[in-house]
């Protein structure tokens, strides 16, 4: 366990941090006042391309690839040209430029495709049919866009019309234009997404009413999820976008509830050079800095590299609240042979402080808010914590033909929290009380994750018909040893008036102790077929078996859950209406293992049930946007509920029979990518129904089960590059909309809005510099609300002004 220490050393640090920091960011400002303006291109998403001279159609293959482009052509009109080597930062149609010049070849672009012809004097004999040079990408980085052209989490690219459930992808461009710099922020903004808070600084992934206790890393599944929620360190400065599946995620994963799958998906090494710095101020004494730079580290650019570095010296809204965050990651891939790849990552985080011990405020017992200033904190200042996390990733390609790959990859994370805090604990106080038992913990969480996933996949033709085949094997174990101390009622806290000088419990015996190992372990053998029935018909058909096994140790004694070869079935149609238009529906299986225990001590067996979702997707303006309708449905039946007609035999509690069931219905509506040129849009809107179907306690039954959701969520973000001489400037505004929250007894919280908003300019294809205001009328409201109630507040209005360099 754990002592208090001293902050002096660590404040008199951040002070020389914050120093070193306002004076690079003095010097960049100056610096820039000397730069000449050169006009910029049209478009002013830059790019780092490294392009050999060789033949002109090999080259555009690497344009598209490395731009996030498809491009179309007949290979006539570029047979017997070469083109001219290309290495720098240019804007994809520049270099397109580049690439052409004294073809004569002239070109045209609508959202992310480019089609290549001759002025129509010469183009009259070129009838050969037009072929695709290119494909599809899963790559967001450099796109500049909000929409994604497929998803890589069901196990290879699929474009998100050909996948028959509600996805979502969070693009690299989104999240550097919300200044989305943490994994809890890309789900706060993901449609049907809202995160529940624990007191440890982790937090519940809730979609559709269901929690999320797994995440994936490049598609390989971890186990994160503990009591304390999914407490990882979750930067997401290394990522190169996050995928979000909501509903049924047993074909992916195996055991868990049907809340969906979250898939991050990291940076790759760099074949060309570049280099990209950032500083940031903003509120709360807020100053921060990034560094990243990668390319080819060999001739021919087969082993390629990169390396982020980020720092952040933060304080936040919350009293005698702060953090000192370091995130570092470095990549390298190398190419063994032509259609070989190797890919190695390692990425680390440290957050030292204790805004994840900021603590929520409790509401009175008749559901009342307390009426306290938004930076009211109810605990002791030299409440600290220190969080690490080291995360390894490997992985391995291999391409057979044009048709059959294989794939393994294997990911490996060390955590650890330890925190010693004081604040508020006990039951909710009466209306017209003052004081709250004060009570103080130190922590020691430590956690180990691995997993590993090899698939192979490719095409046979069997009777005329195409069939995309995908055989998989995983495994994953997760390993927790959670313990903390307590000291119960040590001292009292005024509500209205806490003393943050708090004396500390050196010297007094703890009034209790807990602790607990957790050791999760899961295998599955899957695999899927997508039959091409026709060419606008396809019929996707899959089943995973699991073994799972789950060790529980605490002071509250021993359980086990454990399932073999439990079989998960999952079947989808999609139906092209037209090439932009395709209609679909899907059904998948759930199953989650329980540990609660019935009358005869019994391990119950797990929750089942069946996820129905159909939905319409379009891909639109030549795949530049895209936009989804869904209605779902997920009932669960088996959850354990307490057997009141049953003695008090599991650990002198009351057992649990599996009679409980729930149901989860709604619609989920999406739009994301380039409504114009220069307009990006990325939202969304989620109606969900969930209630309990039945349970032992008869009032439960039509009101919301534990994860709540709000009825209506709207998620909307937009960015518009101002046209025609303006072009410089950027405008971005958004807004998240949630109707009331209620539980069981009484309404939490009435519905809401918070709006944000963004003003970039571009200096020169260099340097640019952008302001986000968030929560700019200063709304509020409850960020988080759990159903004891305790709650914590929103931001208040704030700002963070970022200046960006790329070369």
């Amino acid at each position: 366990m754990k002592t208090i220490n001293s902050r002096a050393a660590l404040r008199a640090h951040a002070s020389a941090v914050r120093i070193g920091l306002s004076a690079l960011a003095i010097s960049i400002a100056v610096g820039l006042s000397t730069l000449p303006e050169p006009a910029l291109a049209q478009d002013a998403q830059v790019v780092q391309f490294n392009i050999q001279s060789q033949p002109l159609s090999k080259a555009l293959l690497q344009l598209g690839e490395q731009a996030s482009l498809q491009i179309f052509f007949s290979q006539e009109i570029v047979d017997g040209y070469t083109a001219s080597s290309l290495s720098g930062s240019f804007a994809p149609e520049d270099a397109l430029r580049r690439l052409l010049a004294g073809t004569g070849i002239e070109f045209r672009r609508t959202g992310r495709n480019i089609s290549l012809s001759r002025p129509a004097s010469e183009e009259s004999t070129q009838l050969a049919p037009v072929r695709v040079q290119g494909r599809l990408q899963a790559t967001t980085e450099g796109s500049g866009s909000y929409g994604a052209q497929g998803a890589t989490l069901m196990k290879g690219m699929a474009s998100l019309k050909e996948i028959p459930q509600s996805v979502t992808v969070i693009t690299r461009k989104q999240m550097d234009d919300q200044r989305l710099d943490t994994i809890d922020e890309v789900l706060e903004n993901t449609p049907g997404i809202v995160l529940w808070k624990r007191p440890g600084g982790g937090g519940d992934i809730i979609s559709r009413g269901f929690s999320t206790t797994s995440i994936q890393y490049d598609g390989v599944p971890l186990p994160r999820g503990s009591y304390w929620g999914n407490s990882f360190a979750g930067s997401s400065v290394y990522l190169d976008r996050v995928e979000v599946l909501r509903g049924a995620q047993g074909l992916l994963e195996g055991a868990g509830n049907p809340a969906g799958a979250v898939n991050v998906v990291r940076k790759r090494g760099l074949a060309y050079p570049a280099l990209a710095v950032e500083a940031r101020v903003g509120s709360w004494d807020n100053y921060g800095g990034r560094i990243e730079t990668g390319g080819a580290l060999d001739d021919d650019g087969r082993l390629r590299s990169r390396v982020v570095l980020d720092y952040e010296d933060r304080g936040y809204f919350v009293d005698t609240v702060g953090d000192h965050n370091l995130n570092a990651y470095a990549a390298l891939d190398l190419d063994v042979a032509p259609d070989t790849t190797l890919g190695f990552g390692v990425a680390h985080s440290r957050l030292k402080g204790n805004r994840s011990l900021r603590g929520s405020l409790p509401f009175f017992s008749d559901g009342t808010a307390l009426d306290v200033p938004r930076s009211h904190r109810i605990g002791a200042r030299w409440s600290d914590a220190d969080r690490k996390e080291t995360q390894l990733f490997l992985d391995f390609e291999h391409r057979f033909n044009a048709d059959w790959s294989i794939k393994v990859a294997g990911v490996y994370v060390n955590e650890s929290w330890d925190a010693v805090t004081s604040g508020w604990a006990a039951a909710l106080p009466a209306p017209g009380t003052r004081t709250v038992p004060g009570y103080g913990y130190i922590y020691d969480y430590d956690a180990v994750a691995k997993g590993v996933d090899a698939n192979l996949s490719g095409r046979v033709r069997t009777w005329s018909v195409d069939n995309d085949i995908v055989l998989g094997i995983s495994y994953s174990r997760q390993k927790r040893n959670d313990g903390y101390l307590q000291w119960a009622n040590y001292i009292s806290y005024d509500i209205f008036d806490p003393r943050h000088d708090a004396p500390g419990f050196e010297g007094l015996p703890p009034s209790s102790a807990a602790a607990a190992r957790y050791d999760t372990r899961e295998k599955g053998l899957y695999g899927m077929v997508r039959s091409h029935l026709t060419d606008r018909l396809t019929l996707i058909l899959g089943a995973r078996a699991s073994w799972y096994r789950r060790l529980d140790d605490s002071v509250y004694g021993q359980s086990e859950a454990k399932e073999s070869g439990k079989l998960t079935p999952y079947a989808g149609v999609v139906y092209d209406l037209t090439p932009q238009w395709s209609l679909y529906a899907s059904y998948a299986d759930v199953f989650e293992p329980q540990i609660a225990r019935d009358a005869q001590l019994n391990t119950l067996d797990p929750i089942v049930g069946a996820n129905y979702e159909v939905g319409i997707k379009g891909e639109l303006l030549d795949g530049a946007l895209g936009t989804s309708l869904a209605v779902f449905r997920i009932d669960q039946k088996n959850r354990a509920i307490t057997d009141y007609d049953s003695p008090p035999l599991c650990d002198g509690n009351f057992c649990s029979r599996a009679a409980g069931e729930v149901r989860s219905e709604g619609i989920d509506l999406e739009i994301h990518g380039e409504v114009l040129p220069g307009w990006q849009l990325s939202g969304g809107y989620t109606w969900n129904r969930n209630e309990f179907l039945a349970d032992s306690d008869p009032s439960r039954v039509g009101r919301p089960f534990e994860y709540a959701m709000p009825k209506h969520l709207l998620r909307l973000w937009s960015n518009w590059q101002l046209p025609g001489n303006l072009h410089r400037w950027q405008v971005g505004a958004g807004v998240h909309y949630q109707s009331e929250r209620r539980n069981s007894a009484f309404r939490l919280q009435g519905g809401y809005s918070v709006w944000d908003v963004r003003l970039a300019y571009q200096f020169d294809k260099n340097w640019s510099a952008a302001l986000n205001i968030n929560n700019v009328f200063d709304k509020r409201y409850y960020s988080s609300i759990a159903d004891f109630p305790d709650g914590y507040f929103g931001e208040p209005r704030n700002f963070l002004l970022t200046l960006r360099g790329s070369f």
